[in-house]
């Protein structure tokens, strides 16, 4: 073979080696684009649980909608929740629903905690510690 075959072979195989890479790495991008606005769902689910329990001291009698709530931010949580925040949330619920004020308190402290670091992780955010 002469030197421009091996050249247009070589270039060849550049080429659609850079293709496979080039799609790999869109996939990967978009996987994780997906998966972070699914992680972003999941925690406003929370927002209005927390908001309706946090300004509240009878938080089940002053929002009638507050079962539905929880159980949406419940499945948002088991579907794209991490174990660690699945065994969290339903500690939480557990607390609710014993009226463990105390527990309450402290499980959802840590859910938070927990969230909001690994979503300004997978964002590369700068750590914010409360």
């Amino acid at each position: 073979m002469e030197t421009k075959e091996w050249i247009m072979i070589i270039s060849a195989i550049i080429v659609v080696t850079g293709w496979f890479i080039n799609s790999h790495l869109n996939r990967r991008h978009e996987i994780s684009k997906k998966r972070l606005e699914y992680r972003l769902e999941t925690l406003h689910s929370f927002l209005p649980v927390y908001l309706s329990i946090s300004s509240s001291s009878q938080p089940f009698n002053d929002d009638k909608k507050l079962n539905d709530k929880i159980v949406s931010a419940r499945v948002n949580f088991q579907l794209y929740g991490y174990q660690d925040e699945i065994d969290l949330f339903q500690d939480f619920v557990i607390a609710l629903e014993n009226s463990d004020n105390n527990e309450v308190t402290t499980t959802v402290n840590k859910l938070i905690k927990i969230t909001r670091g690994r979503i300004r992780g997978e964002l590369k955010l700068p750590k914010f510690d409360l």
